[in-house]
């Protein structure tokens, strides 16, 4: 379901298109396996009509030597102009830095059918003056309207005395002809409040103009800035973000429908729970949603959802403290102490719905999963209305000191006697949430298996149309 190639190697920054009703997907592939498959990375092709079962086409933008400025091939965008395609990437070298030279550059290759790829060796952008050389990268082109030319947005760093972390800017450069560029003097958005702003996304959807782009200084997070211009001023909402900290790189495209957004839900060190989160892990997609005042929020594409169609009976095996059963689920809890349900053995990969109506802000409560109470082991998608917040955590905690096991969390204010609906989608270590049809969050699960259920912690709780659901698998 959340594509990722076989073996060591990850899915890195998604580059979406879409043309004759088919995402094209081109994504970093990084091996992980640098004995075997050597330095550097390269651009990967998938395609899909349908967001659950892909096709992929291998390598089509093949990585350089180390003598060569694409080393790495990075992350860029693809345009159609007159019948041809374009690819601006992100040239990485870090052994140029060592000589003193650019580390990073914007090169081109061109196309005729999406597959094959020729290199456009005369083409190449540095960093204009007043840009620091070796962070210059994620080139995004449209076409301005009201200049009449192209545009191209670039992640880059000005050079300058203020701290290294306020220095990250967007810059916009125009063209006529997509081949010959001068870029603005002036920086297309300048926060002073990043080290960078990583692959920028320029769209539009009704009146509004949206910036999307992910840094790593503040949360390590996809974030969006609105407007009802663009060339801004821009505007932060409270919530501008689209997941949680296991969506990074994001970048969107419209089907002339509805527009998708890709992300990539990372992995961590040696596939276990208490391992650093990587670079690079499996595909995920979010449908993005215009509210009545702008804001974007996401909801999972209705592909995906309905792929797991299948409903699965499951039973009661244990329960403790205050359980009642209704006709459509159960009462758990009351005012000191835990309460759970446990059913059996859940599925590897599956869907979990449920509604839930909380009595008060008191306590925590919701979802066990893969858990095990006699080895005392288990994850939990926790609400905790006292805090505004969903979140994703573990027992036993890596760290003691912590609140929570993971860094995985969401604001999400409850109200008490309002219902609300959850959808958990699982497939494999991934796990993806959303709840309302309007808040997303994603994470991994590693170490554990074992059964499913739900808790209460000083606290009662209604759930109900409590559903499983497996995947259906297309006959090859």
């Amino acid at each position: 379901m959340f594509y990722k190639p076989n073996g060591k190697a990850v899915c890195a920054d998604v580059i979406p298109y879409y043309e004759n009703g088919q995402f094209v997907l081109f994504y970093l592939k990084d091996y992980r396996d640098t004995d075997n498959y050597g330095e550097g990375c390269d651009w990967n092709l998938l395609t899909t009509s349908d967001l659950v079962h892909f096709v992929d086409h291998g390598t089509v933008l093949q990585r350089g030597t180390e003598e060569e400025q694409d080393l790495y091939v990075f992350t860029g965008c693809c345009y159609k102009h007159c019948g041809k395609y374009y690819i601006f990437y992100t040239g990485h070298n870090p052994h140029k830095r060592e000589r003193g030279l650019a580390e990073q550059k914007i090169l081109l290759a061109t196309s005729d059918d999406l597959l094959h790829w020729h290199k456009e060796r005369d083409f190449c952008l540095c960093a204009p003056r007043n840009s620091e050389i070796h962070d210059f990268r994620d080139p995004f082109v449209y076409y301005d309207d009201a200049r009449g030319q192209f545009a191209m947005l670039v992640a880059a760093r000005e050079q300058n005395d203020a701290p290294a972390n306020f220095k990250g800017v967007t810059l916009v450069a125009y063209s006529d002809d997509l081949l010959h560029w001068k870029f603005s003097d002036k920086p297309f958005y300048s926060p002073r409040a990043y080290f960078a702003l990583e692959c920028p996304d320029l769209f539009q959807m009704g009146d509004w103009w949206y910036l999307v782009f992910s840094e790593f200084t503040d949360r390590y997070i996809t974030t969006y800035r609105m407007s009802k211009s663009p060339d801004g001023p821009w505007i932060a909402p409270k919530v501008n973000t689209f997941d949680g900290h296991a969506f990074y790189a994001a970048k969107s495209v419209s089907d002339g429908n509805r527009r998708i957004m890709f992300g990539w839900n990372p992995i961590k060190c040696d596939e276990r729970d208490d391992g650093i989160w990587q670079w690079g892990g499996s595909i995920v997609a979010h449908q993005l949603v215009q509210a009545e005042d702008g804001t974007l929020y996401v909801k999972c594409p209705n592909e995906i959802c309905e792929a797991y169609s299948r409903q699965k009976d499951f039973a009661l095996t244990e329960q403790m403290g205050s359980v009642f059963q209704t006709n459509d689920g159960y009462e758990i809890g009351d005012s000191c102490g835990r309460s759970f349900v446990l059913f059996e053995a859940m599925p590897e990969s599956c869907k979990i719905r449920f509604d839930f109506t909380a009595s008060d802000d008191v306590g925590d409560f919701g979802l066990l999963l893969n858990c095990n109470f006699a080895d005392n082991t288990f994850y939990t998608l926790r609400f905790e209305p006292m805090y505004n917040r969903a979140s994703l955590d573990r027992w036993p905690r890596s760290d003691i000191a912590k609140h929570t096991s993971t860094d995985t969390e969401r604001y999400f204010p409850i109200t008490a006697g309002a219902e609300n609906s959850v959808t958990v989608i699982i497939d494999g270590s991934v796990i993806e949430v959303y709840i309302n049809d309007k808040i997303a969050m994603g994470g991994r699960m590693f170490d554990f298996k074992g059964k499913w259920g739900l808790y209460t912690m000083n606290t009662k709780v209604k759930f109900s149309d409590i559903r499983l659901y497996e995947e259906v698998k297309r006959e090859s």
